[in-house]
Order: structure tokens, then sequence, then C-alpha cells
């Protein structure tokens, strides 16, 4: 996917979808943050009783960016970020459950964080 085609069709789905823009794009932008921040702090606890809030709240983070996404004025770019917000949810999944290695963790956050970039780019035009 290129980025800069994902960040303008974002900004076009995200200025023609919602109605309170400021309020969905903090909800958005919270949402991108906490998934990355808790991706990345999966990787380093190795107790499950620390592991337990941050894999919910990674989870929870996933299913919120996927209800979000208008795949009918989104198109192609919302089938995009469907697939990376699930690569990510099957990372993580894999990586807890399953005791895999974090490659695909890592793969994940890189992904979450080049979408986070873009979404962070569009704030003026939410804004103004």
């Amino acid at each position: 996917m290129n980025v800069a085609l994902a960040r303008n069709e974002y900004a076009n789905v995200k200025s023609n979808a919602l109605s309170s823009k400021d309020e969905n794009y903090k909800a958005v932008s919270l949402a991108l943050n906490q998934l990355l921040s808790c991706m990345a702090d999966l990787k380093e606890v190795d107790n499950p009783e620390e592991r337990e809030p941050l894999f919910e709240k990674s989870l929870t983070s996933i299913y919120f960016l996927q209800k979000c996404l208008d795949f009918e004025q989104g198109g192609d770019l919302a089938k995009n970020l469907f697939k990376v917000y699930e690569f990510s949810r099957q990372a993580i999944l894999d990586f807890v459950l399953k005791g895999k290695g974090p490659a695909n963790v890592d793969k994940a956050i890189e992904y979450v964080t080049l979408i986070t970039e873009g979404w962070n780019e569009i704030e003026d035009s939410v804004k103004g």
C-alpha cells in the first residue's frame, strides 16, 4: 500500500464519514497509540498477570479500529487497513496464546506506526 495514497484516502474517508470530526479523530488517535504501546509492552512482560491487561487492551483497540472503518466510502483503503489490523490481532494471539516469537508483533508495530503517522498528518484538516 502506498503510504501517500493511504494518507490521502484516509483523510478523504475521515472528512466525509464522521459527524463529530474532532472527537472521532481523538478516539482513533487514542486507539492507535494505545495499540502501539500495548504491543510494545507485551513483548517485554513475562508475567501472565501483567500481560493479561495489555493483551485485552490490544485486542480492544484493534476491534475499535476495525469497527471505525467505513468500507463503502473507504474502498480498498478500508479493506487494507482491516487486513493490517487483522494481521496485528493474529500476531498478538500467536505471541500470547501460542508462544510464538515476537517477529510478527514487530511487523504489526511497524505497520500500525505507519498508519498512526498518516493519521497524525491529517490532524489539521480535522480541526480546520
